[in-house]
């Protein structure tokens, strides 16, 4: 009998050391979960380089419908957007810009616009163009917000876009009344950037990003 409650005793003492002890500390910080929309803005880089062949519509329409969900201020949905996937028409703003950029020293990748085989959307299949309502004053920032709904909602299916304003000055110029009228833009709006899209034939690596600019109070 004395045996039996010695074991009983030991085996009660032992159970109770394998429990693992409870956790006191109330102000342990979450831990962060992995997160799919997180991975998907750290991983986004602007392509330079693109495949030849036109984003399959499908992914277009997806694309497209992530931009228009964007919130914009009271809703207006400020935006003008117009989607050119036309070849003579993307020789047309190419040429236009080349000429425009003629005698003047750009930064960036335009200040290659005079070298052979030029393009200022980088040769994407497709360009965006993103025009701001001029009478409202938070339209640049509907524009940019429909814009990073573009950005990430591609890059989740890993395909390539890079904002690009430079092309929006040869569309806001008086002399591209042309253009201006070949992508139907209303005298209400004035285009504030580009987006090319493609599919990527690059994968460029992070460029550094400074922390310090951001501070908590508290």
């Amino acid at each position: 009998m004395r045996i039996l409650t010695v074991l009983s005793l030991s085996f009660l003492v032992f159970m109770s050391c394998s429990q693992p002890a409870k956790d006191t500390d109330t102000k342990k910080e979450p831990e962060v979960a992995k997160n799919v929309v997180v991975e998907n803005i750290m991983n986004r880089r602007s392509i330079r380089k693109y495949k030849p062949e036109q984003v399959a519509q499908a992914q277009m329409d997806t694309i497209i419908q992530s931009g228009i969900n964007a919130p914009s201020a009271l809703n207006k949905q400020s935006w003008e957007v117009r989607v050119i996937q036309n070849p003579d028409l993307l020789n047309k703003i190419n040429t236009a810009f080349v000429e425009d950029a003629k005698g003047k020293s750009l930064p960036g990748s335009a200040s290659k616009a005079q070298e052979d085989g030029f393009s200022v959307f980088h040769g994407a299949p497709t360009l965006i163009i993103v025009a701001k309502d001029k009478s409202n004053s938070y339209s640049a920032v509907d524009c940019g917000l429909f814009a990073q709904n573009i950005l990430l909602s591609a890059e989740s299916m890993n395909i390539g876009t890079c904002v690009i304003g430079s092309v929006a000055g040869i569309f806001n110029k008086p002399q591209s009344k042309e253009l201006r009228e070949a992508i139907n833009l209303p005298d209400t709006h004035e285009v504030i950037f580009g987006i090319s899209v493609g599919y990527k034939n690059e994968s460029p690596n992070a460029k550094p990003r400074n922390e310090n600019k951001v501070e908590y109070i508290k």
